[in-house]
C-alpha cells in the first residue's frame, strides 16, 4: 500500500500552511502556530551561537572588562551575548511547557530532557579534558594526567561546574584561565526545566493558578537578587526570560503576533537600551520580539537545520576553541577570533551530530 496521505489529507495540510503564511502578512495568535513546524526557530538559535562568540572575541583576545559596545554601553549589564542566551532561555521556557502538556509523566518528560542536554555535552568535556587539554598544557603529559584537577573537570558533564584544567589557557589574555566559560547556563537551564515540570503539576497551566503562584515568586527572587546579588544579573534574567517564555504557552491564546507591533517593540527595546534601561527593554520588550521574529513573520526559514540542529553543539565548543585560538595565535584580532571560531565550532557541531546526536538517537528508537 502507499504511504502517501488518503483522500484529501495532503491538501488539507498544504491549504493549512498557506492559510497560515497569509496570516503572517498581518497577525496571527500564536496558539494557531504555536504546535506547527512553520517557524524560524533554528535560524534564531543558530544566530544566536554567532551572537555568543562574537560577545567572546573580546574577553578572550583583550581580556580584562573587554566586550561590544552594547556591553560598554551598559556597564556590563547586558551584552550581545546576554541577548542571545536570553532568547534560548524564553524560547526554552516555551518549549519545555510545551513538553509538559504533551509528556507530563515525569519519566518520559526527564529521559527528553536527559538525553538533549547530556550526551553532547558530556562528549565534549571529554573532549576538551583528554583531547585538547593536553595538547595546549604548558605541562608534560604525566604531570597532565595525574593532575587531580583534569579529572575534576570531568564533573562539568553532570552540570557540576570546574572552569580549570592543568596548565591550559594559563596565559591567555583573559586571565583566569577559564576553559569554558558558556557552561554556566545549562544547571540554570536544567533547574529551569525541574521547577517547570513541578509547576506544571501543580497548577496544570491553569492561567489563574499560574499567575498566582509564579508571578509572586518570580518577583520576589528578581528584586532580591538584583538589590543583594546584583553580580547574578544574567542568572535571574535568564530564570526570569524562561518563565516569561512559559507565560507565553499558557497565554498563547491571548497573544496575538502583528507586525506592527513588531516593529514598534523593535524599536521601543533599542530606545530602552540607549537609556541603559535595559533590565526593562529585556523583561518586558524582548520576549515578544523573540516571538514574533521565530512565529509572526512567516516561516520562510522553516527548514534550516531541519536535518542539522547545530546550535546547541556550537554553544558547547565555542569558548574553548576561542581560548584555543588566542593561545595559539596572540596576535589575532577580536573579530578574526570570532570569525575562525564560528567555522570551527560549527565543524565541532557537526561532529557532535555525527558522532553523538545519531547514536542516541538509534538507542533511543531501540529502547521504544
Amino acid at each position: 500500500m502507499s504511504s502517501r496521505p488518503q483522500g484529501n489529507c495532503f491538501s488539507v495540510y498544504v491549504r493549512e500552511d498557506c492559510a497560515i503564511e497569509k496570516e503572517y502578512m498581518t497577525s496571527i495568535k500564536l496558539s494557531d502556530i504555536a504546535e506547527s513546524r512553520v517557524n524560524n526557530l533554528n535560524l534564531m538559535r543558530f544566530i544566536a551561537a554567532v551572537f555568543v562568540i562574537i560577545s567572546h572575541c573580546y574577553v578572550v583576545t583583550l581580556g580584562g572588562d573587554a566586550g561590544d559596545f552594547v556591553c560598554g554601553h551598559t556597564s556590563g549589564r547586558l551584552t550581545f551575548g546576554g541577548m542571545a542566551v536570553g532568547l534560548f532561555f524564553v524560547f526554552g521556557g516555551f518549549l519545555i511547557a510545551r513538553s509538559c502538556e504533551h509528556h507530563g509523566e515525569a519519566k518520559v518528560f526527564f529521559k527528553q530532557r536527559v538525553l538533549r542536554l547530556f550526551p553532547e555535552l558530556i562528549f565534549v568535556v571529554v573532549m576538551v579534558a583528554f583531547v585538547l587539554g593536553p595538547c595546549l598544557s604548558s605541562l608534560s603529559p604525566v604531570e597532565y594526567f595525574t593532575n587531580p584537577q583534569t579529572y575534576m573537570y570531568l564533573l562539568n558533564g553532570v552540570l557540576i561546574l570546574v572552569h580549570e584544567l592543568p596548565g591550559v589557557f594559563t596565559h591567555n589574555p583573559m586571565g583566569d584561565a577559564v576553559v569554558n566559560a558558556a557552561l554556566w547556563t545549562l544547571p540554570v537551564e536544567f533547574s529551569c526545566y525541574v521547577l517547570c515540570f513541578v509547576g506544571y503539576k501543580i497548577t496544570k497551566f491553569d492561567k489563574k493558578r499560574f499567575l498566582l503562584i509564579s508571578v509572586p515568586i518570580l518577583l520576589v527572587v528578581f528584586l532580591y537578587f538584583a538589590k543583594f546579588f546584583p553580580q547574578q544579573l544574567s542568572v535571574v534574567r535568564a530564570v526570569v526570560l524562561f518563565y516569561i517564555g512559559v507565560a507565553f504557552w499558557v497565554f498563547k491564546d491571548d497573544v496575538l503576533l502583528h507586525t506592527v507591533a513588531g516593529i514598534i517593540s523593535l524599536g521601543l527595546f533599542c530606545i530602552l537600551v540607549f537609556l541603559r534601561l535595559d533590565v526593562i527593554a529585556m523583561l518586558l520588550v524582548f520576549p515578544y520580539i523573540c516571538f514574533w521574529l521565530g512565529y509572526g513573520t512567516g516561516g520562510h526559514f522553516s527548514n534550516f537545520g531541519k536535518k542539522f540542529e547545530l546550535s546547541y553543539g556550537m554553544y558547547l565548543w565555542a569558548f574553548p576553541i576561542q581560548q584555543t585560538l588566542a593561545q595559539l595565535f596572540p596576535g589575532l584580532s577580536p573579530y578574526g577570533n570570532a570569525a575562525c571560531a564560528i567555522v570551527l565550532a560549527i565543524c565541532g557541531a557537526f561532529l557532535n551530530y555525527f558522532v553523538v546526536v545519531k547514536l542516541t538517537r538509534l538507542w533511543s528508537n531501540r529502547r521504544k
